[in-house]
């Protein structure tokens, strides 16, 4: 016998009913909400990445590609393509970074990530005794935007054996290096036994870049990325916040947020310690001089120091430089200039050349970004350096052999 209390069948059909169509509206609108906001969200991302990619100094797999040296070039979409590729890096001691080996038609790097450089070929019958040559400096020096027998250190390899002179060059540039960092590489050679003849150190940006971006001299970029990475094994809370940046990075919202925040912090810190940073670029650079001076006389080598061109010291910019000639870095960069220029004597004991105005009247195209130049710049850099080299080294070379 049914109770009274019972529901009716017929009302339980009705409840059910009415329980489906509240669920599939629920359902509809909750699709029709996440649908919208994917389309939002993939409509901002869109948007994002255009903005992004218009901002000045993006690069891109097609990067070098714009530039007016390379457009005729056929070999330049397999290049940009091989230097993104090779771009992976691994941890060092010290140093805290180097590219990992890669093998490919325009670039090449070993075990140890060092670049290869094309050995110079001296004439037969006209070889001098071989000098060890070792050269330090940021991604200019590895010879970002160059193939590897145009690289400073291969031009200067050629240059040497054209007038008798064999050498053994090492390239220790690497990107984002700082003069510190290659300070610590030497020692780190130097350690091991490995003592050249001559060193060359080739620097300038990164120093006055790394300055800006820490707000203090003397530090590596982005050092505040290690500070977080090593707090993250005391403190695990940290992961939240690596986790958070990495998955930002992966989107161009994040990338935009990251680019627009960096520039509107540079400029009220810069404009409030510009006074002292200058300073600061400079004095922590000249005792690194002094410092490796004291390691060439304890070890036997002589050093030879550079303060690189920069696209900040060109008078005259084609339309695709102007899109690197961005502030404050510029300004940063001049004025740590001038302060260098000020206290020139006290540079004068060491075999310290300032050519960061090396193109400063050049009325065609020469830079590739704010800082790494084309193939023929770096003909003409590597020239300077031999010329330098030849004059205060000395070296022995052989007569010309007689026909």
């Amino acid at each position: 016998m049914e109770s009274k209390n019972s529901p009716h069948p017929q009302s339980w059909a009705l409840f059910l009913g009415k329980c489906a169509r509240g669920c599939g509206l629920f359902l509809k609108t909750l699709w029709l909400i996440i649908g919208a906001t994917l389309l939002l969200l993939l409509f901002l991302e869109a948007t994002c990445a255009l903005i992004y990619h218009l901002l000045p100094g993006k690069r891109g797999p097609e990067y070098f590609q714009e530039s007016a040296s390379y457009q005729k070039s056929p070999w330049i979409h397999d290049y940009d393509q091989e230097l993104f590729s090779s771009y992976n890096t691994s941890w060092r001691p010290y140093r805290y970074w180097r590219r990992t080996p890669y093998k490919g038609k325009y670039i090449n790097i070993d075990e140890h990530g060092i670049r290869y450089t094309v050995p110079g070929k001296v004439k037969a019958g006209n070889a001098s005794q071989k000098l060890k040559i070792f050269m330090f400096g940021g991604s200019t020096l590895w010879g970002e935007g160059v193939r590897d027998q145009f690289t400073i250190p291969s031009l200067l390899a050629q240059d040497l054996a054209d007038r008798g002179l064999r050498t053994e060059i090492t390239n220790f540039g690497e990107v984002a290096y700082v003069n510190t960092q290659e300070l610590i590489e030497l020692i780190l050679q130097l350690e091991r036994g490995n003592i050249p003849d001559i060193i060359i150190f080739y620097d300038g940006y990164n120093d006055v870049y790394a300055a800006l971006q820490n707000q203090a001299a003397g530090f590596t970029q982005f050092e505040w990325k290690r500070e977080l990475e090593y707090n993250i094994s005391t403190r695990y809370n940290k992961l939240k916040r690596v986790f958070l940046l990495n998955t930002l990075d992966r989107f161009y919202l994040g990338k935009l947020i990251k680019s627009l925040s960096n520039k509107l912090s540079y400029q009220k810190p810069f404009s409030q310690k510009s006074n002292t940073l200058k300073n600061d670029v400079v004095e922590v650079y000249l005792n690194n001089l002094k410092i490796i001076a004291a390691l060439g006389k304890a070890y036997g080598f002589l050093p030879l120091f550079y303060w690189q061109p920069v696209i900040y010291t060109k008078k005259t910019l084609t339309l695709f430089e102007k899109r690197f000639a961005t502030e404050p870095l510029g300004d940063l960069y001049r004025q740590s200039q001038a302060v260098m220029q000020a206290r020139q004597q006290e540079f004068a004991p060491y075999h310290f050349f300032d050519i960061s105005g090396l193109f400063a009247a050049a009325p065609h195209e020469v830079y590739l970004d704010y800082c790494h130049v084309n193939e023929d710049a770096n003909r003409i850099i590597a020239q300077r350096l031999a010329d330098d080299l030849l004059r205060i080294a000395k070296p022995s070379v052989p007569a010309p052999a007689v026909k």
